[in-house]
This record gives C-alpha cells, structure tokens and sequence, in this order.
C-alpha cells in the first residue's frame, strides 16, 4: 500500500482506500459498547501505579502506552479511517487501557498504518503534539469517524483534479483543508496556523512512511488491524473477543 500512496494519482489513492480495510472481512455492526477488561485484580502483583499515563514514541514510529518491562506486549498497526480499527479502539484499546495497561502487565503500542492519504492526514494531526496527546488525538478521530470522514467522500472530480496537479509534497494538506479536517480539529484545541505545520511537516511524514515500509516488510502487515503479541503476528485476529483470551494466555 505504500507504493500506492507514493505513485497513483490521489484520487485513485483515496478512492481504493476508502474500499480497503480489513483485507477478507465481512462488514460488521457499529460498536456496542466497551467490552469488560480483565481487571488489575484478576492478575497476579498488580500495583497501585497507573501505567497508562506513561506514554512515549518509539524508535520505530509508534506510541507505547504502559509499563516498558510488562510481561506482555502488544502491538497495533491501525488505519484511522478503518471501521474494523474503530471497532477494536472501541471495544479492545479502551478495555486494555483501563485494565491490564494501567496495572502494568501489558503495554500498547500503537503504529499508524495508511490504507489511503486521508490516513496520513489524519496520523499527522495524531502524532503532531507528541506522545502525550497522541492517544487523545486517537480517541477523538475514532469516536467520530463519521463527523470528519464524510466531508472527504464528497469532494467533487474538480476537487480531485486540482489536488493531483498539484506537487506531491503539498497535496496532504490541501487534501485536508477540501475535506474539511480543519473545522474537526480546531474545537478540539488545534488552532489553524498549527494545523497547517502539522500538515506540511516533511520530517513527520518521513517518518511515518517509514514506518510503513518496516511494518510492510517485516510484519507483513496488509490489512488493519494487525496484532503483534510478544513479537509474534496474530493471523486473523482483529477483535477484542478474539485477543482477549491470547492476552490471558500470555500472561499465565
């Protein structure tokens, strides 16, 4: 998928990412609600600290909230407009957070992974305020996929052409300004001249791009979510029903 980002046209990008997600998954129903998490007291020498406001960016392009001895360790690779991510943010990172994460047993990490340049619209503005705003930023742009998403599927094919004729290094930003994101990320206490340095940072992207072709090469990740437990990919699970009893397992 980097290779797409990098060579087609933006408007093919956006439109064959949109498509893609979970790479074989059936649509599923809208969240339901926050699965229960195992508690600090179900595992053993749980700890009065509270893990989950230790947050810090990796050397390779994510951000790991939690104990960095846990005994456990997770690792995500998500798109940020994924439905399938969504679901697990919902249901799986939120359980883990508050549970395992804050007791010290398992740490998360989080790694953007593009399906798409509205992805890495949305990673840039993620990531800009550094580790300790990265999971807010996460947060808000999942509970309201539809509020900020939206407006991108009904850029017009002027819109589109306008935007691939322009030079490579200045399409993100203006991807985001015809889609509106601005208007998402300003109440949530992103001003404007921020949010445009936040979209044109050369460094940043690099970095993420980065990051994508190490979660390509050496995960082989094609598809979000793709987990990683104790540096081992989890084929075919994508669901906090189906995670929850690895992480168990893991920690006996």
């Amino acid at each position: 998928m980097l290779s797409v980002i990098r060579t087609l046209p933006l408007a093919f990008a956006i439109t064959l990412g949109l498509a893609a997600c979970g790479k074989a998954d059936a649509p599923e129903a809208a969240p339901k609600g926050t699965a229960a998490a195992p508690t600090a007291a179900s595992t053993p020498r749980a700890t009065a600290r509270d893990w989950s406001q230790t947050v810090v960016a990796t050397e390779a392009g994510g951000f790991r909230m939690g104990n960095p001895d846990a005994p456990v360790k997770l690792l995500e690779f998500a798109s940020f407009t994924c439905s399938h991510c969504q679901r697990f943010h919902l249901e799986g990172a939120e359980a883990l957070k508050s549970g395992l994460v804050k007791a010290g047993k398992v740490s998360y990490e989080y790694r953007p992974f593009l399906l798409n340049p509205i992805d890495l619209a949305a990673a840039l503005i993620a990531v800009c305020n550094g580790p300790e705003q990265f999971f807010s930023w996460a947060d808000q742009l999942y509970r309201n996929h539809d509020s900020w998403l939206t407006p991108f599927t009904k850029l017009s094919d002027a819109d589109l052409k306008s935007l691939n004729a322009l030079p490579q290094d200045q399409q993100v930003k203006r991807l985001a300004e015809l889609g509106g994101f601005d208007s998402f990320v300003r109440p949530r206490g992103m001003p404007r001249a921020r949010f445009d340095a936040c979209l044109s940072n050369a460094d940043a992207t690099r970095k993420i791009l980065d990051a994508q072709r190490v979660a390509i090469e050496q995960y082989q990740v094609m598809s979000t979510p793709t987990l990683v437990l104790n540096g081992k990919k989890l084929d075919g699970i994508s669901t906090w029903s189906d995670l929850r009893p690895k992480v168990e397992a893991a920690l006996r």
